[in-house]
């Protein structure tokens, strides 16, 4: 992969493992991304130029990026390994140096969610909109205070 820029080497190396692990995302760690680009696209960058690249490509928006945080009561915070996607500038980039086809490219955006779309997996307190809890005839404010006198 010599005489590629490392923007298409980071792109080609994401749709790669995305297509290996059968998903529209990775979270691989800053070790195991540094590992594929040495192996894989003959790139041997330091974790502070790695960084430094995908921040590049992400005000780009050709990668998205979300880092993955959980609150633990004791220790405090908890970093995860981040979330890796491919934006649409970087789908047509693909498309353009010849790694992915247009037909491809129309079925990716078919079947994926968009990337911020992405749902807490933690469930929110009180009530949800379907249930009305108590007073499920209620349709206002009045309507509860009302049936409580009566």
């Amino acid at each position: 992969m010599r005489g590629i820029p490392y923007d298409d080497k980071f792109l080609i190396l994401l749709y790669d493992k995305m297509l290996y692990f059968k998903s529209h995302y990775i979270y691989p760690s800053q070790k195991t991304l540094l590992k594929w680009l040495l192996t894989r696209g003959g790139l041997d960058v330091s974790i502070r130029t790695l960084n430094r690249y995908l921040r590049q490509l992400q005000n780009r928006q050709i990668i998205g990026r979300i880092r993955r945080l959980k609150h633990h009561p004791g220790k405090g915070m908890e970093f995860n390994t981040t979330l890796y996607g491919i934006g649409f500038l970087g789908l047509k980039r693909l498309v353009q140096i010849g790694s992915m086809t247009f037909d491809d490219f129309r079925a990716w955006l078919k079947n994926s969610a968009p990337f911020r779309a992405r749902q807490s997996k933690k469930q929110e307190k009180g009530l949800a909109p379907t249930d009305k809890g108590f007073y499920k005839d209620a349709r206002s404010l009045g309507g509860i205070v009302t049936e409580c006198i009566k």
